[in-house]
């Protein structure tokens, strides 16, 4: 790592909800101008097939700072307390890192735990909830009737019904989004890097929202026209349930704006760098940029995120810019979890490379290496306690708890609700081609090379199988999500 006696500093960006079909380099047809990550993989290395361990922000970020999978730390909803297990984070502050955490979600900061080893947190709004936020909240909470069966069959039998009720909440959520993505966090970066002891090394974390729904469609040359428009802001519950509106929706258009906001992203991402650099920092710091989870435009039937295992969830963009005199390889094709990148950022902490040339880590987080193959992933339903989940059945395959596996040119997805393994083969699109059914005994064989166990429930309890557990109230007046309910 050179000869500098300060260990390198460690920097993680998560770009909430960028997809890596969406970014250069992944194969996708519509990608953003990203030239601040460009230059991050020019310099350092690019993993081609990254996945992220959840389909959603809390599972994926606790699987983040932990090295496990959610069904390890078993953080799937809105349950607030300390973290279940030890966070890089912790581990670096206990190593005399300075540690911040700078996020636009406020998930991070709202005592579910994901804020543990982090001395100094900023948040642009911090406090503000979703009744505070919309009318229709504040009004309906989140009453039997708002999410009712009722409310539904009347979407489906008369589409336009559902745009008086969520028209104001859209745009309530959008003039949020613009307030806490204004740019204000990486000013606060600024700030802490000016004024804290160079003689330290630091651990600074980020968290950026702009991917993240909702999407401002309606204006600029794509516009598809005032009642389309409309469509684009009906949330991702009812567009979930309700066919009917999701086929309403323009998702090309909402696509487009999605890239726009990745590459408003990326100019917060250079923004990072150009800091770094003009505080004498950047060659000493290993600089990490990937995201949660992704987002769907109606692939595969899914919607946004936090429900089923479609790769325009799972898979996100990953690149690694290591410190000055850090040997590491330029790309790895291989599949990887984010959940390696707590023993990246324990390896560099140490002083060895983050990983080897083939990306696997120089030093596990915390204890155990995880298997090279298959990469895990989970992709149940966000939040299962939730109202908005209650009563729609489980004719819905978003609403099983999946797990899927990633294993050389195969993607496999376990339903652990009906047992079923299916299949995706080299060749095939899992998120546009219908998958292969396995057999009952080519499954039995599959589960234990496949995911370590002989049968479906041992993933599972009597929480994950039922799926629709009474609703548990939050208690909370921190924004509980971006449209999760």
């Amino acid at each position: 790592m050179g000869d500098s006696p300060v260990p390198p500093n460690l920097v993680l960006i998560i770009m909430d909800g960028a997809r890596a079909a969406s970014i250069a380099g992944h194969g996708g047809s519509r990608t953003a101008r990203t030239p601040a990550l460009d230059r991050l993989r020019s310099e350092g290395t690019f993993f081609s097939h990254a996945v992220a361990p959840g389909n959603w922000t809390l599972p994926s970020h606790l699987s983040l700072f932990t090295a496990t999978l959610p069904w390890t730390h078993r953080l799937r909803t809105f349950r607030r307390g300390p973290s279940p297990l030890p966070t890089i984070a912790s581990w670096l502050s206990a190593r005399g890192y300075d540690t911040a955490l700078f996020t636009e979600e406020v998930h991070l900061i709202a005592g579910y735990g994901l804020e543990d080893g982090y001395q100094h947190r900023e948040c642009p709004v911090p406090a503000q909830s979703d009744e505070e936020r919309t009318i229709t909240n504040r009004i309906f909470g989140h009453s039997n009737w708002l999410y009712s069966e009722r409310i539904r069959r009347l979407m489906a039998a008369l589409p336009p019904a559902a745009l008086p009720l969520t028209w104001p909440n859209h745009r309530a959520e959008i003039a949020f989004k613009r307030l806490v993505t204004s740019g204000s966090l990486v000013d606060g970066f600024e700030r802490w890097l000016s004024s804290r002891d160079r003689s330290r090394p630091f651990h600074a974390f980020f968290n950026f929202v702009d991917p993240h729904e909702p999407y401002e469609v309606g204006t600029g040359p794509d516009h598809p026209g005032i009642l389309a428009s409309r469509y684009a802001g009906v949330p991702r519950f009812y567009l979930l349930t309700v066919p009917k509106l999701r086929e309403l929706v323009p998702w090309r258009e909402v696509e487009s704006k999605y890239l726009a906001c990745l590459e408003e992203v990326d100019r917060k991402v250079a923004r990072v760098r150009a800091d770094l650099e003009a505080a004498g920092e950047l060659d000493r710091t290993l600089f990490v940029v990937t995201s949660d989870h992704g987002q769907s435009f109606g692939e595969g039937g899914n919607v946004y995120h936090g429900c089923g295992a479609t790769d325009s969830v799972l898979r996100v963009p990953l690149v690694v810019r290591p410190p000055e005199g850090a040997d590491i390889p330029r790309v790895v094709d291989r599949w990887v979890s984010i959940c390696d990148v707590p023993s990246w950022l324990k390896a560099s902490a140490l002083g060895s490379p983050p990983f080897d040339k083939d990306g696997f880590p120089m030093v596990p987080f915390p204890v155990l290496a995880p298997a090279p193959e298959p990469v895990l992933a989970e992709g149940g339903p966000a939040s299962d306690p939730n109202l908005s989940l209650r009563g729609i059945g489980m004719d819905h395959r978003w609403n099983h708890r999946l797990v899927a596996a990633y294993r050389g040119t195969e993607k496999y997805v376990l339903d652990l609700f009906v047992g079923d393994l299916r299949m995706w083969s080299a060749g095939s699109a899992p998120d546009r081609d219908p998958p292969a059914h396995l057999s009952s005994d080519e499954a039995k064989k599959l589960l234990p090379i496949l995911f370590g166990i002989r049968e479906p429930r041992q993933l599972s309890d009597e929480t994950d199988r039922g799926m629709t557990p009474p609703r548990q109230p939050l208690d909370d007046r921190r924004m509980r999500s971006w449209g999760y309910d």
